[in-house]
């Protein structure tokens, strides 16, 4: 009876030093791993540990491997498969830092494209995920990508290797659970802190990426970035404010349904990041606000530099309410609208000569 009882605590304590801290524990796939993945699974956890790790566990990498293509070993190719990965593992044996990334469930740009095979693992594991999903593999290019792999370090942050990790562990256990957090709109574990600011290329990125086509609502990534600048920032927790932070809450929402949400994310924010109020509509709130920033001489000279007045005369617009559905073709028509003057306010952001039409001035009269 000791001896049992010795044995047992053996065999706990093994299993704890298998678990990272912060990582899921997961059970051991149901069905008998094929011998391809145990051999790949052998030497991807041999050759890639430390800061190089890129499954928590035997199980998760063989759960991976379970629903990844085989691919051929006689004429072996660069392409999204086990035979691609266990190549790469067997070289990180002397180059770690380099191939192991490429070794992982994402494949690192050598096996496949990281999207691929978030995609890929995505449709096999979280059906229900993948579902909502009319192009994932172009809606995941919106995601922030790290470059590098690290399963610890990658266990949290809105990025695409936070998903790849979530959606690896959804092969093995808890599949329900890290299937929430493997989605492609940003869920715990796979979020920035609410409470900081949005990075603007980080937001620039994801809404080009997301609204684009008869969606666009920036001409160009500098437009966006300038916008970004000149309006407040906020914080990534923000969902109806008139910040930065709002707009790119509605940049992922656009990813699910961008007819619905690019109008959010443009520089009026229509209505939803800004909510209307008396003298302040959102548009306006906005359009005022970037007014001040790219056109202060003619600000100063229109409305004496006060916010409240710019606001109060552009609110009497009809056009200026919420819901206007902006997008970047019906601005650059022209003619007496908010769209156009919120298209010349960004403009002139980085071209002054634009806020004469800022103002109404041709042609936005």
């Amino acid at each position: 009876m000791k001896r049992a009882l010795r044995s047992l605590v053996c065999v706990l304590a093994l299993a704890g030093c298998q678990s990272i801290v912060g990582i899921e524990d997961h059970a051991y796939q149901a069905n008998a791993p094929s011998p391809q993945c145990k051999a790949y699974c052998d030497v991807v956890m041999r050759n890639c540990t430390g800061t190089n790790l890129v499954y928590s566990k035997p199980e998760t990498c063989l759960g991976v491997c379970a629903v990844l293509p085989a691919g051929n070993s006689v004429e072996p190719m660069d392409s999204n498969t086990v035979e691609c990965r266990q190549r790469q593992a067997a070289l990180a044996e002397k180059e770690a830092a380099f191939y192991c990334t490429k070794s992982g469930p994402g494949g690192g740009g050598k096996c496949g494209t990281n999207c691929a095979a978030y995609c890929s693992l995505l449709s096999s594991v979280c059906p229900n995920q993948a579902d909502t999903l009319k192009d994932c593999e172009k809606q995941c290019s919106a995601l922030k990508d790290v470059g590098t792999f690290d399963v610890a370090a990658n266990h949290s942050g809105d990025t695409l290797q936070c998903r790849l990790v979530h959606v690896s562990s959804a092969t093995v256990e808890d599949t329900a659970n890290h299937c929430s957090h493997a989605q492609l709109h940003p869920t715990a574990y796979c979020s920035d802190d609410p409470m900081a600011p949005p990075d603007c290329q980080d937001f620039c990125r994801l809404e080009k990426a997301a609204c684009s086509g008869d969606n666009n609502v920036y001409e160009t990534l500098t437009q966006c970035l300038d916008v970004c600048a000149a309006l407040p920032r906020g914080t990534n927790g923000d969902r109806d404010q008139n910040t930065v932070g709002c707009r790119q809450w509605h940049s992922y929402n656009s990813l699910i349904d961008a007819p619905a949400h690019c109008p959010h994310t443009a520089p009026g924010g229509d209505g939803h990041c800004g909510a209307d109020q008396p003298d302040d509509t959102g548009n306006c709130h906005s359009y005022c606000i970037l007014l001040e920033k790219a056109c202060r001489a003619e600000f100063m000279a229109t409305f004496g530099g006060v916010q409240a007045n710019c606001q109060k005369v552009c609110s009497m617009r009809p056009d200026a309410k919420h819901d206007t559905g902006y997008k970047l073709s019906t601005a650059q028509a022209g003619g007496d609208t908010m769209a156009c003057r919120l298209l010349h306010v960004s403009q002139a952001l980085s071209e002054p000569m634009q806020c004469a039409a800022a103002l109404g001035g041709d042609p936005c009269k």
